[in-house]
This record gives structure tokens, C-alpha cells and sequence, in this order.
């Protein structure tokens, strides 16, 4: 422990408002905590939910890629994805967020900082969830900007929260063979019996050392954390980069287009056919994505993006792979609370 730490992690409040409002839905409880924002106008509202830690046992381990996938539990969080809250007249626009297990949180200063601050302020944590024990709890924070003052709010204040909620996914396992450098289309049947042409326009390889090198440089992204702190993130970076991905090795991108507006997933068949090991350092590293040039392709549809992070050589020219997955967007929703 430093005291450059201690720095990085205390926080001050331009402004705080609790809210302490539970939400009862599908036999799961929910709690608002209340919101704060910041010296440069970013607002952010704290939302306690239930979490569970997926078994992960010995007869799991022993499963191949494909079985783990194919039993794969989508995203628990309930309010990570919503797209807007809405205070009596007043609209907040999420800009983003993040959700995860409270487990860990007992060391995390900025966390226990924040639940005391609320407490302080008048936050009284319900009878329901004195007792539950952090690991089966999990912080979920959504961001807003521009926002100069919070809401103003009582207990009789109309809030109506839309969901946006995660993708649907659905499995297809469909045999590709991707060449570096050639365009190529295929056709498969989805989840509704309809014919999905996917059209690629473009696959190439990724040098993921160079890409790291160039997201640690960003310069928006380096401004957000002290100098000793970033040296700490940067080292946790490239320590998963070792065991991930040697350097010198290559990530496969994939640009194409498809005739419904699915997100496609593609995996190589070794990596399929492999059983998953233990895993290291910070796995945010490994949700890559690649963003294309242009909006439209070559085909009049949009242009979208992905990366199959299996490490190849740089001088691999065929890959043997599976658009193994889809994901159909899922309609918006409003829930009064």
C-alpha cells in the first residue's frame, strides 16, 4: 500500500443524493443507493443487486470450449444496460458503466468510501440486505455527463428507468474457413428459420502487442489516473499479454456485413476443440473489438467488426473457424419504481 493510492482513491463529491429505494422484480430484490457527481459534471448512480458465482468444477473444467460456450450464462446484472433514467421531468442519458461482485470490495477503499459517505448523508441500508454477505452482492454504476445539478427527489418522485437488455445469443456452429487478406460469403439459418446471408469483406491479423501499446498511450485514457497508479495498470496489461498472447503472435479481425442486423461471433476450431485453462490477470483486457473504417460495406448493409482473440502466427494465411454465434438485439423496455 502507498499513500499515491490512498490519494487516487479517495473521492470528493461535487454532490450527493441517497435515494435508498429497493425494487422487487421476478423474486429478486434490488437497491438504488442514491447518485453523486463530480467536479467536472459526470453523475453516477450506485445500484446494489444479487450476484452468484458461476460452480466452475472439476467436471466443468474437463469440458472443451464449445460445451462450456454452448452452457455459457448470460450477463446477471439487471441494470447495467439501461439507457436512460428519468426523475420526475427530468432525463438523465447513461454514457455508460461497469458492474461487479462486491467480493473484493472489502479492500477497495473507493467503494467503502462511497457506502459511508452515503450513510453519513442519511442512507439507511435496509433490514433485507444488512445481512447478505458481499460475495452475493454485486455494485452496479451507471454514468451520465453534462449533468450540473443531480435531481431533486423524495420519496413520492415519479422514476421510470429504461432497459436497453443485453443481445440475445444464439448458437449456430456454422464451418468457415477465413483466409487472410480474401473476401468470401456464406449463408446460415437462423433462430426464426429465416436465410442470413454474412458477406466478409476483410480478414486480416492484428499485432496485439502494437494495438496494447497504442490504447496505453492514449492520451484521454492516461490523464484519468496518477502516474504511479498507471504504471501498476500497465504492468497487469502486458503481464496477461505474456500469458495470453506471446509476443510476435497475431489476433484474427474479421469486417463484414450481414443481412439482418446480428452481431456475429466467430471462434477458430482449435480453439473450440480445447478445453479452457486457468486464467490470469485482468480478463477486460481480452474484450477487444475492431472498429471499421467505413459504415457501409461493399454489399449496401452496415460494416461491423470482431476479433477472434486465439493467437496465430503472423504468417498465417488460412483459418479453419465457425461463426459459432449470434446475438439479436433485444427490444427497450420502462420499469416504474
Amino acid at each position: 500500500m502507498k499513500f499515491s493510492y490512498l490519494t487516487y482513491a479517495h473521492r470528493i463529491w461535487k454532490q450527493l443524493l441517497v435515494i435508498g429505494k429497493t425494487i422487487e422484480r421476478e423474486g429478486k430484490k434490488y437497491h438504488i443507493i442514491g447518485m453523486t457527481s463530480d467536479h467536472e459534471n459526470n453523475a453516477f448512480l450506485y445500484i446494489v443487486e444479487p450476484f452468484s458465482e458461476p460452480l466452475f468444477t472439476e467436471k466443468r473444467r474437463n469440458r472443451s470450449h464449445r460445451a462450456s460456450l454452448k452452457m455459457q450464462e448470460e450477463t446477471d446484472s439487471a441494470y447495467l444496460h439501461c439507457s436512460c433514467l428519468r426523475f420526475g421531468d427530468k432525463l438523465f442519458k447513461t454514457e455508460g458503466g461497469e458492474s461487479g461482485s462486491l467480493h473484493f470490495s472489502t479492500e477497495d477503499y473507493r467503494t467503502i468510501e462511497l457506502f459511508l459517505s452515503m450513510i453519513n448523508a442519511g442512507w439507511i441500508v435496509p433490514d433485507w440486505l444488512r445481512e447478505i454477505d458481499w460475495e452475493n452482492l454485486r455494485l452496479t454504476t451507471l454514468r451520465f455527463r453534462n449533468v450540473k445539478r443531480l435531481p431533486k427527489y423524495s420519496p413520492e418522485t415519479p422514476v421510470t428507468i429504461t432497459h436497453r437488455p443485453d443481445p440475445k445469443r444464439h448458437i449456430t456452429e456454422k464451418t468457415v474457413t477465413l483466409t487472410v487478406g480474401k473476401k468470401r460469403s456464406l449463408r446460415f439459418t437462423d433462430h426464426s428459420g429465416e436465410e442470413v446471408w454474412c458477406h466478409i469483406n476483410k480478414v486480416s491479423l492484428i499485432d496485439v502487442w502494437e494495438n496494447t501499446k497504442k490504447e496505453l498511450n492514449d492520451l484521454q485514457y492516461t490523464k484519468k489516473v496518477p502516474e504511479e497508479h498507471f504504471q501498476e495498470i500497465k504492468k497487469d496489461f502486458y503481464q496477461t499479454l505474456r500469458q495470453t498472447c506471446s509476443k510476435g503472435m497475431c489476433y484474427i479481425g474479421i469486417e463484414y456485413e450481414c443481412s439482418k442486423d446480428y452481431q456475429l461471433q466467430f471462434y477458430t476450431k482449435e480453439y473450440l476443440k480445447a478445453k479452457p485453462e486457468a486464467s490470469h490477470g485482468s480478463a477486460a483486457f481480452l474484450l477487444m473489438r475492431l472498429k471499421p473504417d467505413h459504415e457501409v460495406g461493399s454489399h449496401g448493409l452496415p460494416l461491423k467488426g470482431t476479433v477472434i482473440d486465439t493467437p496465430v502466427s503472423p504468417d498465417t494465411v488460412t483459418i479453419p473457424a465457425e461463426l459459432f454465434l449470434y446475438y439479436e438485439r433485444s427490444p427497450e423496455w420502462e420499469e416504474q419504481v
